[in-house]
């Protein structure tokens, strides 16, 4: 093979070579983009499941809507969900979060952006949207079982509460397009509980007095105990009485307990 032979040869493989390289660019650039963009997707995803488990815990924790209103739980998701953690107040939750705070895309994660810096959720108080419905809990032994113990402390299980969130992002997996609909996701939660709290002294002593019934204990014996127990301690406990503060009103700075004086 002649010199110039062998020239054309090494020029033919570099072009071969340079063709292989960009068709093989042109296939795999674009899956490069779209494994990036799934992150960022997924980590959405995963928001928008971990704020729908929140909205509905607290709705079952606190089904009035006298003390927390339902367009205050949602306003109160959308910022501690969909803006970056440390954005408002230093990362401490506060009750008067709101999404007004932020403005549109301001305090979104950077990974929540595309290749251009553009935010996928162009305005979380319009494209987060909340559903709410029933969730009854059923009939099972769980259920029955639940019942019971919230019986014993004179409370109630009441049905449980399902939020349903939809996200609308920018939609970047459709090229085919010059404005392709929105990439939606969703999330739906069920939560049914009671907190089992109490509202105050007279609250305390009324689910106290459910739980352990002495105050069902005949008067006779309970006296006849007093007086056994008082010969060991004079400030004894009464029998049948119940009270939120069992210390006495003359050890107390003041004189006065903080129960309402009744006993149960």
């Amino acid at each position: 093979m002649t010199q110039s032979n062998q020239m054309r040869s090494r020029q033919a493989q570099r072009g071969q070579s340079i063709a292989e390289f960009l068709v093989a660019l042109a296939v795999l650039t674009p899956l490069f983009i779209a494994v990036s963009y799934a992150g960022r997707y997924g980590d959405l995803a995963m928001t928008t499941t971990q704020a729908s488990r929140y909205a509905a815990f607290q709705r079952a924790r606190e089904p009035s809507e006298a003390r927390l209103s339902t367009s205050k739980l949602e306003d109160q998701t959308r910022t501690r969900f969909f803006a970056e953690g440390d954005y408002l107040n230093k990362g401490r939750i506060q009750s008067d979060d709101t999404i007004a705070m932020l403005s549109k895309d301001k305090g979104q994660p950077a990974l929540w952006r595309d290749l251009g810096g553009t935010s996928l959720l162009a305005n979380a108080e319009t494209d987060v949207t909340f559903q709410w419905d029933d969730a009854p809990v059923g009939t099972g032994a769980v259920t029955k079982t639940m019942g019971v113990m919230t019986k014993s402390a004179g409370k109630d299980y009441p049905p449980g509460r399902k939020a349903s969130l939809e996200v609308k992002l920018v939609n970047k997996f459709n090229l085919s397009e010059d404005s392709p609909k929105p990439l939606v996701l969703a999330a739906t939660t069920a939560a049914a509980g009671n907190p089992l709290n109490s509202g105050g002294s007279s609250s305390t002593r009324d689910a106290a007095s459910t739980i352990v019934p002495t105050s069902k204990v005949p008067s006779a014996l309970t006296k006849l105990l007093e007086v056994a127990l008082a010969l060991f301690e004079p400030d004894g406990p009464i029998i049948g009485c119940i009270k939120p503060d069992v210390v006495p009103d003359h050890r107390l700075d003041g004189g006065a307990d903080n129960s309402d004086g009744q006993c149960k």
